[in-house]
């Protein structure tokens, strides 16, 4: 290869770099709006009872109550109780609110179409081509490239390497698949789902989560690590968002017992169980034509 050459692909690896990064930056409320450190629900009531609605038969509610504990608690939440939330009506309307401002969802349909696209996509899908982009340069070209990069954009892109190195393909699934489970508990909280249509929703992603990882401690790293990505923050930095979260799923551990599980590693080698009767393909489907639709007015 001539110096010219190389000269011409080492700046078109930092035209890639950048406007990744810049798509990132525009476009990465595709799946969500606002960093989840901003998601504030209403306060519970102390005085008010919660509604024992999850599925007993099922382990799903079991899946969905783990996956989301560490965001439900962080937001005034038990994540012991499915939906986190007793069903009041200041209740409902923070979870509308959240899922309003946070998500822009507005309606079940909308509801349930967010949910197919983090099963379809999610943030994994940018991370994955950005991965596949910075893999593709020689470590000489990277190591080049990445010196031209500063602040935010740098630690962009080092988290990215980090992800790859640690987790590979496997990089931001529990990120999006634990997305899953707030937004199925928000939905039921608000009034968009039934419980059991919302612990039927989780099916398809614990199954992922189930084959993917052997752990609620793998899981959760792997959400950490993702919301590190997506949040653009230093998992280093001491008292940082990470940090937080990460000092919360310790505690929650720490404290559960072993008449009461939350993070019960043994549905990592146990079957999965669906909730009899409804069928999360057909909930899914609910949301065909507004992603028809939403597909149209991009190719307009």
């Amino acid at each position: 290869m001539t110096g010219k050459n190389r000269n011409d692909l080492f700046q078109r690896s930092l035209v890639i770099l950048s406007v990744c990064l810049l798509n990132i930056l525009l476009f990465s409320g595709c799946s969500e709006k606002k960093p989840q450190n901003q998601e504030k629900a209403t306060p519970t009531p102390a005085q008010v009872q919660y509604n024992q609605e999850e599925n007993t038969v099922s382990n799903l509610g079991k899946w969905t109550r783990a996956m989301g504990s560490v965001l439900f608690y962080l937001n005034d939440g038990d994540p012991y109780y499915f939906g986190g939330y007793p069903n009041t009506k200041d209740n409902q309307e923070g979870a509308a609110n959240i899922l309003a401002k946070s998500w822009n969802i507005n309606s079940r349909i909308d509801l349930i179409a967010q949910i197919k696209l983090l099963l379809q996509q999610g943030d994994r899908k940018e991370y994955q081509k950005e991965a596949g982009e910075m893999n593709a340069l020689q470590k000489k070209q990277l190591k080049t490239a990445m010196k031209q990069l500063s602040g935010d954009i740098l630690r962009h892109y080092k988290l990215i390497q980090y992800n790859w190195k640690t987790w590979k393909k496997k990089g931001l699934l529990a990120w999006d698949m634990c997305r899953i489970a707030h937004l199925v508990q928000w939905g039921y909280v608000a009034g968009y789902l039934n419980a059991e249509e919302a612990q039927a929703l989780i099916e398809p992603a614990a199954k992922r989560l189930r084959k993917k990882f052997k752990s609620w401690d793998e899981v959760q790293n792997n959400w950490l690590d993702g919301y590190c990505l997506y949040a653009n923050i230093d998992r280093n930095a001491s008292g940082s968002d990470y940090f937080n979260r990460k000092t919360v799923y310790e505690k929650l551990k720490k404290e559960q017992t072993e008449e009461n599980l939350l993070y019960d590693d043994t549905l990592f080698s146990s079957d999965i169980i669906p909730i009899n009767g409804i069928s999360y393909q057909t909930i899914l489907k609910e949301a065909a034509g507004k992603e028809t639709k939403a597909k149209k007015d991009t190719e307009k």
